[in-house]
């Protein structure tokens, strides 16, 4: 018996994006793909043992962040554990538990974490960050904890026409406006507050755009954001989704690329400048410091973003990656690394 991949939500979420990329590419490829269109209502553990040939695999692997599976934290636990009892789990875990969740969001999603690690084979997370995220969530909760894996998220380059990979970006195109470009999901502490206030210090032509929509449920902070820019006079434009291939070329005509979010634990957003040839800004912190360590030269660290934003908008050339600077891990050095714990963690 060979693992299996679980790939729950919707495609155009990171999470589940990240998963079936993953799936698709070698030796991965060859493993089955049980793809959950809706990771909350469907029948997990009807759908593990009615798998390829009707034969239950020796694991499941998981990517996991508790609104894929439940509406709380406490629900995707208490899914996942009760899939863990019936076939091997084994989890990549995103978006960790951050005292930024405030003491009550803080409390429970650690202990729903921690209840997921405790029914499983083996865990991968996406950062040395996250690594210590995940020891300080399990500190006292879990006796017996499984194997813990680092694995980073793949970047993978693309050229202007969206096909993968190119060595180098293709000519720059001229930025057409001069906005500080966000990228995902609109939700709390995004980072699009930091964004808007920035503007106070920057030139009256200067907005906030954001490549992609709301998260589910956080729909009302649109209409609040516009009203937080446009009492500063300036705008705030959320376009809505992006197919891939008008998402690149968003990416590659934005004037200043910002990944503004405030406690950052692995980031795919921040990927997809660096794989559209773009240097983003980047708030200084330990997940950033640690991917600058990894690939020098690919962010633009800041403290002050105002002050980071007029440094961009004077010198444009410094957002583009250098044709220098190493990225990686690929999405090909990913793949193996996830076959090879995968393999190990379905032994019996």
């Amino acid at each position: 018996m060979t693992p299996a991949l679980l790939v729950a939500g919707p495609a155009e979420h990171g999470v589940t994006r990240f998963g079936l990329e993953l799936a698709a590419t070698p030796p991965l490829d060859q493993l089955a793909l049980l793809r959950v269109a809706d990771g909350v209502g469907d029948d997990l553990r009807s759908m593990v043992r009615s798998g390829p040939g009707g034969e239950e695999p020796a694991l499941v692997h998981v990517q996991v962040t508790d609104r894929l599976f439940g509406d709380d934290a406490g629900t995707t636990a208490a899914r996942l554990v009760d899939l863990a009892r019936h076939v091997p789990l084994s989890v990549t875990l995103h978006d960790l538990p951050q005292e930024s969740d405030g003491p009550t969001g803080f409390a429970a999603r650690s202990d729903a974490y921690a209840a997921i690690v405790g029914a499983t084979r083996g865990v991968v997370v996406s950062s040395d960050h996250e690594r210590a995220l995940l020891d300080e969530v399990l500190a006292r909760r879990v006796d017996d904890q499984p194997e813990v894996v680092v694995i980073p998220l793949p970047i993978t380059q693309t050229d202007a026409t969206g096909r993968r990979p190119a060595p180098h970006p293709a000519p720059r195109p001229a930025p057409t406006d001069r906005d500080l470009v966000l990228l995902g999901f609109v939700y709390p502490g995004k980072g699009h507050e930091e964004a808007i206030d920035a503007l106070e210090a920057l030139p009256p032509d200067v907005g906030v755009v954001n490549l992609g929509r709301a998260s589910d449920g956080h729909e009302d902070l649109v209409a609040q954001l516009t009203t937080r820019a446009a009492g500063l006079g300036r705008r705030f434009e959320v376009t809505g989704y992006l197919p891939d291939d008008e998402l690149v070329g968003r990416l590659r005509a934005a004037a200043v690329p910002v990944a503004a979010h405030r406690h950052l634990s692995a980031s795919g957003s921040i990927n997809s400048w660096l794989a559209a040839g773009r240097r983003p800004l980047v708030p200084r912190g330990r997940y950033t410091e640690e991917l600058e360590s990894r690939c020098p030269g690919s962010l633009l660290l800041y403290d002050d973003l105002a002050l980071a934003a007029r440094r961009a908008l004077e010198d444009p050339e410094s957002t583009w990656l250098d044709p220098a600077v190493q990225l990686g891990p690929s999405l090909a050095e990913v793949a193996a690394a996830y076959a090879e714990v995968l393999a190990r963690w379905a032994r019996p």
